[in-house]
């Protein structure tokens, strides 16, 4: 029996290890959605993935789909979004992937919520450290918005209206409106019951 592999882009969001040398990896893609896809033997020392399969990669990523869930076959990494930033941007990363993994429904594609997660991470890479829980609260707003649990009204227009910009001005903004901001951001996960 033959299967179809599947490429696409993808954000190494967790992974965990099970049995003698494997992993399982929760992998944000661009064309499936949040999928968790299994990685056999990607921890001997022989395997070609192991060095890849890191948290917080952006990746190509190729699999199957079998018929106990994803497997990996091959893995290309294109940016390493922990180890090549500056370490005061690690635990943001953390907490936008832990939102994430509670908020989004799994093999639902959220092309939209892919790309903002890898222009904002991109975006990350030159920020100041003065300015990362700004980062976060933005980041944290479009991926309530793409959702849906948050609605584009006049107050938040400017922070949703192109959820891949990035940029200084923007983040200055969610500073003078922070107050504001998280208080949309708690009604929405408080509506969400998550």
């Amino acid at each position: 029996m033959s299967y179809h592999i599947y490429t696409t882009d993808g954000i190494i969001l967790k992974r965990t290890t099970f049995g003698e040398a494997n992993l399982l990896l929760y992998v944000l893609t661009a064309d499936l959605g949040l999928i968790i896809a299994s990685a056999r033997s990607a921890r001997l020392s022989s395997s070609k993935l192991r060095s890849v399969l890191q948290e917080y990669t952006y990746v190509s990523i190729s699999c199957v789909r079998g018929k106990n869930g994803w497997k990996i076959t091959n893995v290309v990494e294109k940016e390493n979004f922990f180890f090549n930033y500056p370490v005061y941007s690690r635990k943001v990363l953390s907490q936008i992937v832990f939102v994430l993994l509670k908020m989004i429904p799994g093999e639902s594609p959220h092309k939209e919520i892919f790309q903002t997660i890898k222009s904002g991470f991109e975006f990350l890479k030159s920020l100041p450290q003065e300015d990362i829980s700004n980062f976060e609260i933005l980041t944290v707003l479009r991926i309530l918005s793409q959702l849906g649990y948050v609605e584009n009204k006049k107050d938040t227009d400017i922070f949703l209206k192109d959820k891949e910009e990035w940029n200084k001005l923007i983040i200055e903004k969610v500073f003078q409106n922070k107050k504001n901001i998280i208080l949309i951001i708690n009604k929405a996960l408080k509506e969400s019951h998550l």
